[in-house]
């Protein structure tokens, strides 16, 4: 009497999953996607008057340490993808969105993609340096003073060459605490969409 009935062999567990899968659970997946660009359209909220201010904020001292002062606010609207959608590059694509709405709504024009794109860069290099393993407070408080301590030296630098004058460190200190303020105040804001459901799945 034969018997085809054979041992259960490790292949036999093996759980198959589609290629998209992986897709759907990447910042481009339809709903991953969706929050980040949700998140970059409220970001502008706040990008709109900055943008205004940016272009003055480099032009004497009391400018130079107003536009410091409130680098925590720039940091909001960066940093928001990241701790929300928690997926590598959801804040150069929130930074790409923020940027081609700025073209038609800021002063900058088409130079609006790049400089979001930098924006963006300040705060996901940092993770990504990371390999993108860390989704915590600290690494997002790293990625915000990392953001305030190159746009705190990129403004002194830019004064010093239209105005000639030179800053201390002073500058970029009140720089890099307003960023981390602003990163603290992201993490709050995060908590609040957590709770209503925004951005929670079965990875965090």
């Amino acid at each position: 009497m034969s018997n085809d009935s054979h041992a259960p062999s490790e292949n036999d567990y093996q759980v198959r999953t589609s290629a998209r899968s992986g897709i759907a659970d990447s910042v481009i997946g339809t709903r991953n996607l969706m929050i980040t660009a949700a998140l970059a359209v409220m970001g502008m909220v706040l990008l709109l008057p900055l943008n205004y201010f940016a272009p003055v904020a480099g032009t004497t001292p009391k400018a130079l340490y107003a536009g410091v002062a409130i680098m925590g606010i720039w940091v909001i609207p960066y940093l928001l993808p990241a701790t929300v959608v928690r997926r590598p590059g959801s804040v150069m694509v929130a930074a790409l969105i923020m940027g081609i709405i700025s073209i038609f709504t800021t002063p900058s024009g088409p130079g609006a993609i790049v400089g979001n794109l930098l924006g963006g860069a300040f705060i996901e290099v940092p993770l990504a340096l990371m390999l993108y393993r860390k989704w915590t407070w600290w690494s997002f408080l790293i990625s915000a003073a990392v953001f305030g301590l190159i746009n705190g030296i990129l403004y002194v630098l830019t004064l010093k060459y239209v105005v000639g004058i030179s800053f201390g460190v002073s500058v970029v200190v009140i720089s890099v605490i307003s960023a981390l303020i602003g990163g603290l105040a992201t993490i709050g804001i995060t908590k609040l969409l957590n709770r209503a459901g925004v951005g929670i799945d079965a990875k965090r």
